[in-house]
């Protein structure tokens, strides 16, 4: 195993891989390049697919894979919770650099998470039935939002082969309630994503998110909300790089031969200002035995 000590690797930032499905990232060692390349690796939900039916042991083993790569080459692995992998990990979100960074996967800003789904009206009601079951302080605790959020994920039935299955572009196209959906969550999630740090991350200068699968760098406010697109369609995949020499966010690409992704050199986005070092993250899943 490589020693961390004195690592000038960066802490890189991906999400929305949805291991398991052969349309995202169907085994782990596509990751192999990002995983080498990393000090800390933070996959920022949707890492894995463990709960869809027919593909949910594929999804394990391939995390599992995941964590073992993670241990041989000293990178630190972070997982954050999505609303596909809900009780992976409890946590939810992340800060860094003196909080002014927030990381959170971005479903939370929605009480449906994700209103183009068939089964949006059930993720809704269970997320109301939580919120509503607390007291007003409660209410106002990010705890309870994140609760609220764990439950309506959990609540998506999966067993209901209509309800349950993924979003795909073609599924979305013969269906146009959620193609309206989709334009409208990808047209407000970073003003909605902006409030959320205002309430429960007011130092956050950036704000890195996932969920929507739709890449890209946005300013609202004196906020730069990053989202880093998912590793399949729309795409493209964002990573974010953080070290000592500042914040850069950069296309990756798929390679013709192998299917391995890796940081290219296109940079879409930096901050010298966004400063840490190696070792200002001291959490790894890479050990860990994760929940499902």
């Amino acid at each position: 195993m490589t020693n961390t000590n004195g690592d000038d690797r960066p802490v890189v930032v991906i999400s929305d891989l949805h291991m398991g499905r052969p349309d995202m990232v169907e085994t782990a060692s596509q990751l192999d390049a990002l995983v080498d390349g990393a000090s800390t690796l933070v996959i920022n939900g949707d890492t894995a697919e463990v709960r869809l039916n027919g593909i949910s042991d594929v999804a394990r083993r391939e995390l599992d894979l995941l964590q073992n790569r993670c241990r041989s080459s000293g990178t630190r692995l972070i997982l954050l919770a999505g609303n596909h992998d809900p009780q992976i990990v409890a946590r939810r979100h992340l800060m860094l650099a003196d909080d002014e960074v927030l990381i959170t996967h971005g479903d939370a800003v929605h009480e449906a998470l994700a209103p183009w789904s068939d089964a949006a009206r059930i993720i809704a009601r269970r997320h109301r039935e939580v919120m509503a079951s607390k007291s007003a302080s409660e209410r106002e605790t990010l705890e309870t939002l994140f609760e609220a959020c764990r439950e309506a994920a959990l609540a998506e039935p999966m067993e209901d082969e209509e309800l349950g299955r993924p979003t795909t572009l073609t599924g979305a196209v013969a269906k146009p309630r959620k193609v309206l959906e989709i334009l409208a969550f990808w047209l407000n999630h970073p003003r909605r994503l902006d409030r959320f740090a205002t309430r429960f991350g007011p130092k956050a200068r950036i704000v890195i998110a996932g969920h929507s699968h739709r890449a890209g760098v946005r300013r609202v406010g004196h906020r730069t909300i990053v989202n880093t697109g998912c590793f399949g369609t729309p795409g493209p995949a964002l990573a974010v790089l953080i070290g000592e020499s500042g914040l850069e966010v950069r296309r990756l690409a798929r390679s013709r031969h192998g299917g391995g992704w890796r940081v290219t050199d296109r940079i879409v986005h930096t901050d010298p200002t966004i400063l840490i070092g190696p070792d200002a993250v001291s959490i790894d899943d890479a050990g860990t035995r994760l929940a499902g």
